[in-house]
């Protein structure tokens, strides 16, 4: 029986033709099917030659035995311990496995004109991805060097894989990489772009609809800021982050600071507090390769304009660990004043962190952050849980630099608790106080009747 491509996301993405494709982003989209009929285009040609990943051997076999359902009707073999899929005419599609570190390696030198990667984050680094995409590449003109990854939200590569593919460009247009020239494209699918998985298995839809929140909105709507693991699930960036607009000047300003050496990353924002006890992140510093005091001046740029009431910044920059001045000495003599030590009690820190994101219908949450303020946006939806222990944040896998940012609002909103600036006076309260300043022996006897 002959396969076609569903209409739709499948159809689109046996359309292009660019050098990267990531296709799928959520459970039921039909990736592995739609990575299978890709591969067979122009596998007619003799030289045609094929790798197929999978992270691990068991994986493998699982998609092995759906190829074969496609290739052997065509007249292909599936043969070795390492299946290779070998056509009458020449054409051969190898596979192989990421088990270990040196799997990365043992690619390299080879070459093929297609390479499809199944679950794409479960590759841990770009580093990684692009050892392996180096053997993509083809002499013979009809047959263009190309490379097919499929994926769902979540896993140890989520960061880079979003960074690389979904936060370059709109889904299903042709971003094209200044540095290479080369090409690549999203084109992400769901569920409900599969109607012939919906048919035959009509309760799918229904087991999705019913997950977590988490969940259903990595693997039922393939959101890519919402996936298994993620540790604040309450984030949703449609609530969490609005336009910049100008800040009250009577609204009390805290700053925080997370400090690193040049090798590391200095996260630094001011924090503004309404009436209502609202934090608004209103500015950002985050930036990697300068020194303390270049940082300090920095941040002391974009301090200018807000009066800051204080400035939490890490309790490790008091000490001066053998250097002549500690660091909290260089930021206060290049212009970072009222520094004063964070707590080090990271999990109580995140639970109030927790509480001043969370929202439901009724309530909004009690941290927003200006769209200008990107690495925290950007940073808050990829912090982890820590699988050894669960009530904290993992720190040591790939893209655990976001951690400074987190660090640095943890240090804040720790200090503030149920902190507000004061309501602004009315005329007649503005009028009194000034009658109790200019009299201060008299300025009881002033009733609100007399002073209007």
């Amino acid at each position: 029986m002959e396969w076609r491509p569903q209409e739709g996301k499948q159809t689109e993405a046996l359309r292009y033709r660019v050098f990267e494709e990531l296709y799928g982003g959520a459970r039921g989209g039909g990736k592995t099917a739609a990575g299978i009929a890709w591969l067979a285009i122009d596998i007619e040609h003799p030289k045609y030659r094929a790798l197929v990943i999978r992270k691990n051997a068991d994986d493998l076999k699982d998609w092995i035995d759906k190829a074969r359902a496609l290739y052997v009707p065509m007249g292909a073999t599936v043969t070795g311990q390492s299946p290779e899929i070998r056509f009458p005419w020449g054409a051969v599609i190898r596979t192989g496995h990421l088990n270990d570190d040196n799997a990365y390696e043992k690619y390299q030198g080879q070459e093929y004109c297609r390479i499809l990667i199944e679950e794409l984050t479960q590759i841990a680094t770009e580093e990684r991805y692009l050892k392996l995409i180096s053997s993509c590449r083809s002499a013979i003109p009809e047959l263009k060097a190309r490379v097919f990854c499929t994926t769902n939200p979540g896993g140890a590569g989520h960061e880079w894989v979003k960074k690389r593919f979904v936060d370059v460009c709109e889904p299903m247009k042709v971003y094209k990489d200044l540095d290479t020239g080369r090409s690549r494209v999203f084109i992400p699918a769901t569920v409900s772009d599969n109607p012939i998985l919906n048919k035959a298995d009509p309760g799918y839809i229904k087991f999705l609809d019913g997950l977590p929140d988490a969940l259903r909105k990595a693997w039922r709507d393939g959101n890519w800021d919402s996936f298994a693991g993620q540790y604040f699930g309450e984030w949703n960036k449609d609530v969490h982050v609005v336009e910049p607009f100008a800040v009250p000047e009577s609204w009390v300003k805290i700053r925080g600071v997370d400090p690193s050496g040049r090798a590391g990353t200095t996260s630094s924002h001011i924090y503004a507090i309404d009436t209502d006890g609202i934090v608004w992140v209103v500015r950002e510093h985050y930036k990697s390769g300068l020194d303390a005091d270049q940082h300090a001046r920095e941040i002391a740029l974009m301090s200018e304009g807000f009066n800051i009431h204080y400035t939490v910044i890490d309790s490790s920059a008091f000490s001066k660990l053998g250097l002549p001045e500690t660091m909290a000495e260089i930021y206060e003599r290049n212009g970072v004043n009222g520094l004063v030590p964070a707590s080090k009690d990271r999990v109580t820190g995140w639970n109030v962190v927790h509480q001043y994101l969370r929202h439901d219908k009724d309530n909004k949450p009690k941290i927003r952050i200006f769209s200008n303020c990107i690495n925290l946006i950007r940073t808050i939806p990829l912090a982890i849980f820590d699988e050894r222990k669960p009530e904290d944040i993992e720190t040591k896998y790939q893209g655990a630099e976001h951690n400074d940012a987190l660090d640095e609002i943890r240090y804040v909103l720790q200090t503030l608790r149920e902190q507000r600036s004061p309501r602004p006076l009315s005329i007649v309260e503005r009028r009194l106080q000034e009658l109790k300043e200019r009299d201060s022996q008299y300025s009881y006897r002033y009733s609100r009747e007399n002073v209007i």
